[in-house]
């Protein structure tokens, strides 16, 4: 009867591994994919949470010269842009995060080197409403909110770098899709308004708006270009309002603190779209106006007078695909000061031209433009050429 013993505890044992291994078998494992343009995903095998994880990185050739010989040609090759994307989302499909850190040098503010560009977390509990908390694209300007992968030219219009009010700490209100006709948008925003990675150290917030529109329906309209060179007429239109109380930066969110003192800002924009065939029109006028033109403040126990910078601006862009993979483009752009206003904020002018052959959509690309970047104020003109790579895998 002993060796019995031996043996029921044998087959106790193997029945309890195969219990486990079947328990094992029936635990749904994750999904992992990853490609071109789409990155690496892990998901939950009932997608009630995911990771996506993207690169991207664009090669710059710039080369610069000045028609009146004040300055020496310069060349340079530079990385303009590496980053970095976490997204998913977390207990279903209503809760998603976001997060992008960028490593290039021109993708840290020269006072304040940080890696972190957003991060911001969404919940969608309906079709008119949407809510976005942490560090996000002000919902302002369209050619800054799409983007930088997403341009048909290098890079965006002088009007664009000066005007906009780029990314802030704060929460947004917002649809895509109100009412459910699939032709109305709106935002409401409410941010620090000292713009990414900063303190706020008076009272006074940013406030902003913006309605947009699709009378013919919805469409990649934050895409540049009509890589798809659809077949029917799509047209898109925004209007955009802001105000920034007591902000202590040049051009509202952006620039070198002032050591002391504040103004405010007042900005306004109204944007349009179209796509056609192949054809694809961009333009959108701005403005930014302060309450006064300069302070007096004491900094170190002596009187300085710092600047608001004031003016407007607009841009016209055009590109039609010439084959099913390059495009053609131009952009015509003005940016004027107001009177009164930081002398050191100049009038321009730019206009140029560029190439687009897009190896796998704006995934894989490869760009070039020529430019007339003209100062209105001196009369300078700065002749600019580029060529860009880029890779968003």
């Amino acid at each position: 009867m002993r060796p019995i013993v031996p043996l029921v505890l044998l087959s106790l044992l193997l029945s309890g591994l195969v219990t486990e291994g079947g328990a094992q078998s029936t635990t749904p494992r994750p999904v992992v994919e990853a490609g071109l343009g789409k990155g690496i995903t892990v998901r939950s095998a009932d997608d009630k949470a995911s990771l996506n994880i993207r690169a991207r990185i664009q090669v710059r050739f710039t080369a610069l010269g000045q028609s009146n010989d004040q300055r020496d040609e310069t060349t340079e090759f530079g990385i303009r842009r590496m980053r970095l994307v976490f997204q998913g989302n977390a207990d279903g499909p209503r809760l998603t995060y976001y997060v992008q850190l960028a490593f290039s040098n021109l993708d840290n503010e020269a006072d304040l080197r940080l890696p972190l560009r957003d991060s911001y977390i969404t919940w969608t509990p309906k079709r008119d409403l949407n809510v976005r908390v942490g560090q996000m694209k002000v919902p302002f300007s369209r050619q800054r909110v799409t983007s930088s992968s997403a341009l048909a030219m290098v890079d965006r219009s002088i009007v664009v770098s000066e005007l906009n009010l780029d990314r802030d700490v704060g929460v947004q209100l917002f649809s895509k899709d109100l009412f459910g006709t699939g032709k109305l948008g709106y935002a409401i925003a409410l941010f620090g308004g000292e713009g990414r990675n900063r303190l706020g150290r008076t009272a006074g917030m940013l406030y902003t708006g913006r309605l947009e529109a699709w009378p013919l329906g919805a469409f990649d309209d934050y895409v540049e270009g009509d890589i798809t060179r659809g077949r029917t007429l799509r047209v898109a239109f925004g209007v955009n309002i802001g105000y920034n109380q007591n902000t202590n930066r040049p051009r509202s969110t952006i620039g070198t603190p002032y050591a002391a003192g504040d103004f405010d800002y007042r900005n306004v924009s109204v944007d349009a779209v179209l796509k056609w065939r192949g054809l694809s029109l961009t333009s959108e006028w701005m403005a930014r106006r302060a309450d006064r033109d300069s302070r007096r403040v004491t900094v170190n126990a002596s009187p300085v007078t710092i600047w608001s910078r004031s003016g407007s601006g607009f841009y016209v862009q055009a590109g039609q695909m010439l084959t099913a993979r390059l495009e053609a483009t131009g952009r015509y752009s003005r940016l004027r000061r107001a009177n009164g206003t930081d002398p050191a904020f100049t009038n321009g002018r730019e206009a140029g031209a560029g190439l687009g052959y897009y190896l796998q959509g704006h995934d894989l690309k490869l760009q070039g433009d020529y430019f007339h970047v003209t100062d209105a104020t001196t009369g300078n003109l700065t002749h600019q050429a580029r060529v860009q790579l880029q890779l968003f895998f």
